[in-house]
């Protein structure tokens, strides 16, 4: 609660819904997706925290998912659909923003925060101030956010006039405002490409479930595979040794290459309502494929 208390303190987002559902009788409806068959594929769910702010680039929100492990947003897994959730949980809101909030919005950010007590230790006596500081640190949120200069100023309005790196956001700025390389930030544009996309592979699952498709097909993405933590493993028995029992090889992706291929393949998405769309804003201080984009 602390930290929270400081991340409200620091920016100009407030809530607007906590444990949000969204579904049939619910306090937004389900994210409707068309199947090949003629079905209509319904995602309901819930969504742990919706902030909203007001400026001059009008209603902005952002999601935040609490998690009790460290997690991040990764650029390769969500163009592989194995994440997906975080970016859903946004696209809904946006949908139903005109009904729910009364106009429409635009993405600030989709973001992870990680629920812990971590232990502060160093090899001397912390002052205050520094176990702070490092404290702070600890509770920094990952995931994605609008590169946009008035966007980032209000999660984390610290860094208006020192420039450097923010403690709230995956964010860091030049002291002359362009943001550096290791931002995790994407333009209005790729958001829109990013909310296409997620939708494109949403529909994939929805087609594959309709047809039947229970394949026991686990994937590998560099070391990362899903068994290790599933709760079913007992059940499938998977197990790669034995003939027949393959992984889906995902190759590694770098997030430029990400970009590209989303971006090209967005168009052939579920395409969103020009309205709810608006308009690409970069604030001039990032230009298209400069490379600062994602995690």
């Amino acid at each position: 609660a602390v930290i929270l208390g400081e991340h409200a303190r620091r920016g100009s987002f407030r809530p607007v819904g906590g444990e949000l559902k969204f579904g049939e009788g619910q306090t937004l409806p389900s994210l409707s997706l068309p199947l090949e068959d003629g079905r209509t594929m319904l995602i309901h769910g819930r969504i742990d925290r919706v902030d909203r702010a007001d400026g001059e680039c009008g209603t902005l929100i952002r999601i935040i998912d609490y998690k009790s492990s460290r997690t991040s947003l990764r650029l390769p897994e969500l163009y592989y659909g194995i994440s997906l959730q975080l970016l859903i949980y946004l696209d809904v809101v946006l949908t139903h923003a005109p009904t729910w909030l009364g106009r429409a919005a635009q993405p600030a950010g989709a973001l992870y925060f990680h629920v812990h007590n971590p232990v502060i230790a160093g090899k001397n006596a912390l002052s205050p101030e520094k176990a702070r500081a490092e404290w702070n640190k600890r509770f920094k949120m990952r995931g994605l956010v609008l590169s946009d200069k008035e966007a980032v100023l209000l999660m984390d309005k610290g860094l208006e006039h020192a420039g450097g790196t923010s403690t709230v956001i995956p964010v860091a700025i030049k002291s002359d405002g362009q943001f550096y390389k290791s931002s995790s930030v994407a333009t209005l544009r790729q958001w829109n490409h990013l909310r296409n996309y997620v939708r494109k592979m949403a529909g994939k699952i929805g087609n594959g479930i309709a047809k039947g498709d229970v394949r026991i097909a686990p994937y590998r993405l560099a070391r990362k595979v899903p068994c290790e933590t599933c709760a079913y493993k007992a059940v499938c028995q998977f197990d790669p040794l034995i003939a027949g029992n393959e992984y889906r090889q995902f190759a590694p992706l770098d997030k430029e290459t990400v970009w590209r291929l989303i971006e090209q393949e967005a168009g052939v998405a579920v395409h969103l309502d020009e309205r709810v769309q608006g308009t690409d804003r970069t604030d001039g201080n990032q230009r298209e494929g400069d490379g600062n984009h994602g995690s």
